[in-house]
């Protein structure tokens, strides 16, 4: 790779040139306090919500300069460098960047001073840690400089986008003499006239002594200066600034070190946010320690080395795909877990947790965090309303989400439960008794009760499986005149988003995901007692799939959708968005199809939709706009909603080719999207050791394979699924482990290790004769299976389990 590597286990991305052809970034995170970085300091961090609560300043286009972020200026003389490279990007004689798990170290040299940065959030504490080493690595003493500093945001990210010259009239930043900090506020919230009280302080320290301080960014920027050469620097001299009202605030201490020849000299510096003076005092204290801090930060790379590295392990020929699947997918499906989609280095950061995003991430962390997966379903549980609808997720610091959510909510938290219960055999959870919510949506979520003056409320309270029925009924009965789920202003397609505006228009993704749903919520009902309700949920999957297939079938494929006024998308007879891959690979996953309209599928798919970058979301990109589909005909052909590679669906269509025993195709789609296995990153541009949202699709004039939308995505839950569950075929299931591996036919063998309900698992997979997919022979512990689904065990076993492909 052109701008760095893997370390040899894996566990490090090693960044060896800072200027990468996009911000390669890592998250550094507990579940309240995140800090996103670059490999060259740029960045912003947060306080429980990305949107309400931010305490440094970022832009969506600021990704293009990577600034501002956190800087270490260094000055010796007349000479000015940064630690981080940005913002001053003086080339280094050296310069490495680490990020790994929890943690990111940047290495700079610039005439023989030698700094390391490691940067890191404390498992606990609301706050991250700069831990700098300086070293002198010259033969004669060094009298240098030292200027760590930030820019303050502080507060709801979305006024401030709107209001910049109104928001910063509120701010208040000090140094405060009593604990040696610049301390940040505003005077008060303020969002649509319903002004509260500001609840936190932010905070910015350092352990060195302070010789100076400034709180204001003009002051030390000077007149049109950038971070890059600011004349607080310049200057002979720097002057301290200690107030900062109603004006852009920024962080900046000044320190003297003087090293003697090969000395190495540390120091810590501290930034975050807390609710009170007590807690911001013990953290300075604490991370001021310098043996404290080292002390924390192994505990944190023991935290995550616990999560990522000590669970499902898998070996196969292909050291790439491993390198994903052990370490960096579950690193990212962390990270989407605590924080979902908002926190981004690309958009807008609207705050809170997304329902649908957390149920599909809840479920694929379930095999390595079961007790993280359980809390989420509980969360997302308590936002159904007694109609069956649902709030569109969740903020940590607002409550539910009242804007109006996407037709699909409902049918995801089902599969999530489902995927619980079979990881971990515990029906009890339907059982368990959850809020319903009451907010002021009726009609079917479709309208505001103009007499609701409340917040959202609890409204009594029912079973999970209760909850689930009430969210398959709903999606059910909100149908269309062909009995098929309406769209309404979109489902899992966000810029299909004019289709169903008037109540009329319908999606037949959705009622395809309602199948699979409904499949699920039916075999649950099995599991305790309730075989009417089993039965009443199989005739509505019956139901259901004969209008699929009596108003969807184009002929070689599943249409998408029909709009308001009753157009077909998705059909041969379209010129623009003929064939879609949703509709086609969830066919599948639902199970509705006869062999010969599998075959149908497969070669459609195959013919029109597969390219050299991963499988597009439909063919061919719309070129003008339709006011009949909406935003999806807005974006440049080949970009997000219009006919990208949309990688969390080409996962579904990984799953779908091995669910029709398609090894080599299933390798072949991964492959192509995975991030550390393109052939040219001045193409792909984005981290190599993360999943992106998106490649730019076939139908853009020029940057077809470009990536785009990195880490908070659905594509790592669900690459996980499909690499570990189907590919390698390890699936479990109410009554144990199923083993239906399907790889490609040249992986003569592989293995996968994972802790099912308390006993290890060694499954190693041999492929003599070099088929993608069946089973042979099974032996566990030596003994030959009846069947390729495995018992459940004895808690603390470990079992050897031997899969002859045949």
């Amino acid at each position: 790779m052109k701008y760095g590597h893997f370390s040899k286990d894996g566990s490090e991305f090693i960044i060896t040139n800072p200027a990468t052809p996009h911000p390669w970034i890592n998250y550094l995170t507990n579940e309240e306090y995140c800090a996103i970085i670059s490999q060259a300091g740029g960045g912003y961090s947060f306080y429980k919500d990305c949107r309400s609560d931010r305490v440094l300043r970022w832009l969506p286009e600021n990704w293009h300069f990577d600034r501002p972020g956190r800087y270490v200026y260094v000055k010796e003389k007349s000479k000015i460098w940064s630690t981080t490279y940005q913002p001053v990007r003086r080339k280094p004689d050296f310069y490495q960047c680490r990020h790994g798990l929890g943690y990111t170290v940047i290495e700079t040299r610039y005439d023989k001073i030698h700094t390391e940065t490691t940067f890191f959030v404390p498992e606990k504490d609301t706050c991250e840690v700069w831990k700098v080493k300086v070293s002198n690595r010259s033969g004669r003493t060094r009298v240098i400089e030292l200027f760590p500093y930030i820019e303050w945001l502080l507060g709801d990210y979305h006024l401030e986008l709107k209001y910049r010259n109104i928001m910063n009239l509120y701010n208040r930043i000090w140094y405060d003499k009593k604990t040696s900090a610049i301390l940040a506020k505003k005077t008060a919230s303020w969002g649509m006239l319903n002004i509260q009280p500001f609840r936190y302080i932010a905070f910015f320290a350092s352990s060195l002594p302070v010789k100076g301080h400034i709180t204001r960014k003009e002051s030390f920027l000077g007149k049109n200066n950038t971070e890059e050469r600011p004349s607080g620097l310049t200057e002979a001299r720097l002057k301290s600034v200690p107030f900062c009202s109603g004006e852009d605030g920024i962080g900046l201490f000044s320190h003297s070190l003087k090293l003697a020849p090969n000395q190495t000299k540390e120091f810590t510096i501290i930034l975050g946010q807390t609710h009170s003076e007590h807690n911001l005092k013990e953290m300075l204290a604490k991370y001021r320690n310098i043996k404290f801090a080292q002390e924390e930060l192994d505990r944190v790379k023991r935290l995550w080395k616990g999560r990522i590295r000590s669970n499902i392990e898998v070996k196969t020929p292909d050291k790439n795909f491993d390198t994903m699947v052990n370490t960096w997918v579950k690193y990212q499906l962390y990270i989407c877990n605590f924080w979902s989609r908002s926190p981004s280095y690309y958009h807008e950061g609207s705050g809170g947790r997304g329902y649908r995003d957390s149920c599909q991430d809840a479920e694929a962390i379930v095999s390595i965090d079961s007790e993280l997966s359980r809390r989420k379903i509980m969360t997302v549980a308590s936002l159904i309303r007694q109609d069956g609808t649902t709030a569109p997720g969740w903020s940590d610091t607002d409550g539910p989400h009242g804007f109006l959510p996407n037709k699909d909510h409902p049918v995801w938290l089902t599969s999530t439960v489902s995927a619980y219960i079979k990881e971990m055999g515990d029906k009890e959870i339907l059982l368990e008794q959850v809020p319903y919510l009451k907010d002021g949506w009726i009609s079917g979520a479709t309208k505001r009760d103009p007499n609701w003056k409340k917040g959202p409320v609890k409204s009594g309270e029912g079973t999970i499986f209760e909850h689930l029925k009430k969210n398959l009924d709903f999606t059910f009965r909100d149908a269309g005149s062909r009995g098929l789920p309406l769209i309404g202003h979109a489902d899992w397609n966000d810029g299909i988003d004019s289709a169903g505006i008037k109540g009329k228009g319908e999606s037949v993704w959705l009622a395809m995901a309602l199948v699979r749903s409904l499949k699920l919520l039916a075999e649950m009902a099995v599991l305790l007692g309730k075989k009417q309700i089993a039965n009443e949920l199989n005739l509505k999957t019956r139901e259901m799939t004969r209008r699929i297939n009596k108003s969807a079938w184009d002929g070689a494929w599943y249409v998408r959708g029909f709009t308001d006024d009753g157009t077909v998308y998705g059909s041969s007879r379209n010129k623009q968005g003929k064939i879609f891959l949703n509709s086609q690979s969830w066919a599948l996953l639902s199970k509705i199809t006869n062999q010969e309209q599998t075959k149908k599928i497969l070669s459609s798919i195959d013919r029109y939709l597969d390219g050299e970058h991963g499988a597009t979301l439909f063919h061919p990109a719309y070129s003008e706009f339709d006011p009949r589909l909406g935003r999806i005909t807005m974006f440049s052909e080949g970009t997000k909603e219009n006919a990208a590679v949309f990688c969390h669906a080409v996962t579904w269509k990984v799953i779908a080719d091995c669910m029709t025993g398609r090894g080599n195709k299933a390798y072949e789609g991964l492959k192509k999207i995975m991030p550390n296995t393109q052939s040219d990153y001045d193409l792909y541009k984005t981290e190599p050791y993360v999943f992106a949202e998106y490649l730019i699709g076939p139908g853009h004039p020029y940057l077809y394979g470009e990536g785009s939308f990195t880490w908070i995505t659905g594509t790592a839950g669900w690459s996980f699924l499909a690499a570990t569950q189907y590919m390698l075929g390890v699936r479990p299931e109410y009554e144990g482990l199923l083993i239906s591996p399907c790889i490609p036919s040249r992986w003569k063998r592989c293995k996968i290790i994972r802790n099912f309900r308390g006993s290890i698992y060694e499954i190693t997979i041999e492929n003599p004769k070099g088929v993608e997919s069946g089973v042979k022979e099974i032996y566990v512990n030596g003994r030959k299976q009846k069947s390729n689904l495995i018992p459940e065990g004895g808690k603390g076993e470990r079992y050897n389990v031997r899969v002859i492909m045949g």
